[in-house]
């Protein structure tokens, strides 16, 4: 599997190829030298004008792509993933930190007419995100929380990230590779690879093995990634064999060896995949300004995950969470929990 923002690249590509013609006027498909240099008021963004740049790698970033703390890193506000050299063409505000792929500020179509998506077909689909950045949704199709883009059927309340609005009706995936899979309605029972249960309102289910699914959010993982303590881990698959237990290194709960992990043969350490990418539609890195005890100050918007018994405590609310999202203050890391930011500020 390929990284995700790449992976939504290639399918709406493929989506324009299919959705020109009778919509064509929906849709724009023009890249290069015609995109627009300066769009003086995006729809995501209208306080501001966002200017086009092209992502380059300079000589005051580190060639050591494990070393994040040398590396610029941009993220898109759109499908929330990395803004790399891959796809270079951005558009953006610098005030605000607010970034968008050129494919996410111009060529998404801002409706998708009856009949085109084929998870609703009932109703048109509008593209729109919340106005707040803390703010998210569920996705029906993966079940993961985004602030991103998203389409919108208002009359059934149901919300499809963008990264998902254009997936595959048909994939075939390495575990299971001798059958295609088909994209159909789930029904909450447990995916074949992960082993846990399938929460968005679609899964990939094998056309010949009819007991085979997947859920959507395994089939958006990579099957090998980058993590800032290991060269490279990989995703394995049960059956395999192993002397002693294997434990999470970001929850440190144990590892099921029945249930797919992702593991580094040379440092020997494993990770469950939820801890790596339940909240990779999340951009986090947004500020607010907050009065805590009659004096102004700036929180950034972060997620934390515990690995000890001990609890993250909202400073304003006192409850404490495993893992969650945040505010936190710099320097002292003192902590809101996102709850009380939208009771004081709303959604």
């Amino acid at each position: 599997m390929e990284a995700l923002s790449d992976f939504f690249t290639t399918q709406f590509s493929k989506f324009q190829v299919d959705f020109r013609g009778e919509h064509k006027d929906t849709a724009i498909t023009s890249t290069g030298p015609n995109d627009p240099h300066i769009i003086e008021e995006h729809w995501s963004h209208p306080d501001h004008p966002l200017e086009l740049f092209q992502f380059i790698i300079n000589e005051h970033d580190s060639d050591d792509e494990d070393d994040d703390d040398n590396t610029t890193v941009l993220i898109c506000d759109g499908c929330t993933q990395h803004i790399t050299v891959t796809h270079p063409s951005y558009y953006g505000c610098t005030q605000c930190n607010f970034f968008l792929h050129s494919v996410c500020a111009i060529k998404l179509p801002k409706v998708l007419p009856i009949g085109i998506s084929s998870f609703h077909t009932q109703h048109p689909l509008a593209l729109t995100r919340k106005p707040r950045f803390y703010t998210t949704v569920d996705c029906a199709i993966c079940g993961w929380e985004t602030n991103g883009f998203y389409y919108n059927c208002e009359a059934c309340d149901m919300k499809i990230d963008i990264c998902c609005a254009f997936l595959p009706s048909r994939i075939k995936y390495k575990s299971h590779k001798h059958h295609p899979f088909i994209l159909r309605p789930s029904w909450g029972e447990a995916c074949s690879v992960s082993r846990e249960e399938i929460t968005g309102g679609m899964e990939y289910g094998c056309e010949i093995c009819s007991n085979f699914r997947m859920n959507v959010s395994s089939v958006l993982v990579p099957s090998t990634m980058k993590h800032k303590y290991d060269a490279s881990i990989t995703l394995r698959y049960p059956p395999f064999f192993y002397e002693g237990a294997f434990y999470c290194e970001l929850c440190e709960d144990r590892v099921n060896n029945q249930r797919w992990l992702y593991h580094c043969d040379k440092s020997d350490h494993s990770f469950h995949s939820d801890c790596l990418f339940s909240w990779q539609k999340i951009k986090l890195g947004g500020t607010v300004r907050i009065d805590i005890n009659d004096k102004m100050h700036t929180l950034a918007f972060v997620f934390k995950m515990n690995v000890s018994a001990a609890l993250y405590i909202c400073g304003n609310c006192g409850d404490g969470y495993t893992h969650s999202l945040f505010f936190e203050r710099d320097g002292c890391g003192y902590l809101i929990c996102v709850n009380c930011v939208r009771d004081r500020y709303g959604d």
